[in-house]
């Protein structure tokens, strides 16, 4: 990675501090360089002011005042440090957290629905959201050891400039062979991390089958679990190659840093040292002590000068997934434009296609349909028929590869994206029921200030009246046991009811019903279709259904197979037409007789 692309990466994380919490950012920076001030007169400074003192007989009285002060100075630096790294960091690093958090959770919300089947922007949004936040923190920790180590080296390399500057070639030699080390470490890590992630995938999916209640019946009733942990041990096994081979490179690498180290540390500073005092004699006893100690603690801080340089190189690699996530730009979300009329008007598709990112096959070809205000329209159709795709489109979470969608004779392209979808109250094939409030879970949104008699009449007209009657906290039942003990787990048929619910609490011009009755049973499903008929009475019903005892009461039925409506009526219509739809009805009629 290029210098410019790691500096705007680290600007860019440790802004965010700069940006929410000035007062830490900044009093941390003048913390820092006190305490090096204090550091380096607490070391050599006060070492070569005590030898050379014990040397000329100075007064005992001045040698106490000396170290009076030296003692003050140290206290204060305790109390400022008990101040911003007990209390101001932890409050800080929370703050930053929250702030970040919110940026990403609205970026996510904002994006496409397209990225998602995207590989690389999976992967850089699950980095996003797992790991931002603690490397972020990182670099700003490392952007704190900087400005510490830079300046204690620059008050160091005062100190040997002042007195010897010779001892500058063996400190600066030190540092150079650390830094070439330790970018070789950084390297085996890097390589290794890489190598491992998709084996720890493997291996971490055998963990999470195992704890999730997801998958606890097929584990029992089957042997599947030991095929699961045959999977967890081989990628283990291979987790454990990748980290000894890197092991082994870790080691040949220390043992030829170290040695060179100590040679130029032990034998060549100190016999220079030595030579100084008893040949030359250029250095006193505290000339010896205090570069002994500067010349270590310089190197040794150079070193670490130079640690943060490549451990800023390394964080900015992982930064830079934060950086192209966040730079994702939304085509269709957050659109602005027009605002739908409140006039209720046809939805027209015409010749609309779809080929979903990455693939070949379009999902729709060449799709015509008018769906009229008021009307009851059904899609079915078998599996892959190109459905709920249909509906995504109508939804505009996808735009037509070609071809166009309508509103009376406005491209829907043309509203405000949100506004739009203001018109649509849907229930996806795939609902989700959150950790929230029943009432949460029906409105989709804080219940404080809503009607609540309005979202109660929701859920009866979704005929959950009988598990609401067994819930005395109403709307404020928590929905799941994640965090609450005293949550309610819903069973398949009630957790239906509750997303359908969201549809006839939601004052729009179109319900949008995608399988609405797949799990639930024929007297649920026979009230359901009556209280459909009963809202469609002022709005436009779309749904779609495997199971057409439902469609009995559209309007106008549209058969798709393969991408392409292939016949469309009513129901008499289509029986009579004796194709496709028909032999589909009887074969389920069968069933029911069964």
């Amino acid at each position: 990675m290029k210098l410019k692309n790691i500096i705007s990466n680290i600007l860019l994380a440790i802004g965010y501090y700069r940006k929410y919490v000035p007062l830490f950012f900044y009093g941390q920076i003048v913390f820092t360089i006190f305490v090096s001030a204090i550091w380096t007169i607490q070391g050599p400074i006060t070492t070569k002011y005590i030898l050379d003192a014990l040397a000329e007989g100075k007064p005992i009285k001045e040698v106490i005042i000396f170290l009076v002060i030296i003692t003050l100075l140290v206290i204060i630096r305790h109390v400022f440090a008990c101040y911003i790294v007990e209390y101001l960091e932890t409050i800080s690093n929370t703050r930053v957290q929250e702030k970040l958090l919110k940026e990403l959770h609205e970026k996510a919300s904002k994006l496409d629905l397209e990225y998602y089947e995207t590989p690389q922007f999976y992967t850089d949004y699950v980095w996003a959201a797992q790991q931002a936040t603690s490397q972020v923190a990182q670099i700003q920790a490392q952007f704190s050891v900087l400005v510490a180590r830079l300046s204690e080296t620059i008050f160091m390399g005062g100190v040997l400039v002042v007195i010897n500057p010779v001892l500058l070639i063996f400190a600066v030699a030190m540092a150079i062979i650390s830094f070439v080390a330790q970018r070789k470490h950084i390297k085996i890590r890097y390589d290794a991390n890489n190598e491992s992630k998709p084996v720890e995938r493997e291996r971490d999916y055998a963990k999470r089958v195992f704890y999730l209640s997801d998958y606890a019946k097929e584990i029992r009733l089957s042997k599947i679990h030991e095929v699961i942990h045959d999977n967890f041990v081989d990628a283990n096994n291979r987790l454990c190659d990748i980290q000894w081979k890197a092991g082994k490179k870790h080691f040949r690498l220390s043992l030829i840093s170290e040695t060179l180290l100590e040679l130029f540390g032990t034998v060549g500073m100190y016999g220079y040292l030595a030579y100084e005092v008893m040949v030359s004699g250029r250095l006193s006893f505290g000339d010896f002590g205090a570069l002994s100690q500067s010349t270590g603690r310089f190197s040794n801080r150079l070193r670490q000068v130079l640690n943060v340089a490549l451990n800023f190189a390394e964080l900015s690699l992982y930064m830079d997934k934060f950086r192209r996530f966040m730079e994702y730009e939304p085509k269709i979300e957050k659109h602005t434009g027009a605002i739908p009329e409140k006039e209720l008007k046809p939805l027209v598709l015409k010749n609309v296609s779809f080929t979903y990112n990455g693939e070949t096959t379009p999902s729709l070809k060449n799709v015509n349909m008018t769906i009229n205000p008021y009307e009851k329209v059904a899609i079915v159709g078998y599996n892959g028929a190109g459905k709920t795709t249909l509906i995504k489109l109508l939804m505009r979470l996808y735009d037509p590869t070609e071809g166009e969608i309508l509103i009376g004779d406005k491209n829907i392209k043309e509203f405000d994206t949100d506004e739009y979808r203001k018109e649509f109250a849907a229930v996806f094939q795939d609902y989700q029921i959150f950790a929230a409030t029943l009432g949460e879970n029906v409105v989709m949104d804080d219940i404080a200030g809503k009607d609540r008699a309005k979202i109660t009449d929701a859920l009866f007209h979704s005929n959950f009246e009988d598990k609401y009657s067994e819930l005395p906290l109403g709307l404020d039942t928590p929905l799941t046991k994640e965090f609450e003990k005293s949550g309610v787990d819903l069973s398949g048929g009630e957790k239906q009811k509750v997303a359908i619910a969201r549809a006839f609490y939601r004052d729009s011009h179109y319900a949008v019903m995608d399988e609405p009755s797949s799990a639930l049973d024929p007297i649920a499903e026979y009230k359901l279709n009556q209280n459909m008929a009963e809202i469609s009475e002022d709005r436009t019903v779309i749904f779609i259904s495997h199971r057409l005892s439902t469609t009995v009461m559209a309007d106008r039925i549209y058969m798709f197979e393969k991408g392409e409506i292939i016949e469309q009526g009513s129901h008499r219509e289509l029986m009579e037409l004796n194709g496709k739809y028909a032999e589909m009805f009887r074969k389920q009629s069968l069933n029911y007789l069964a």
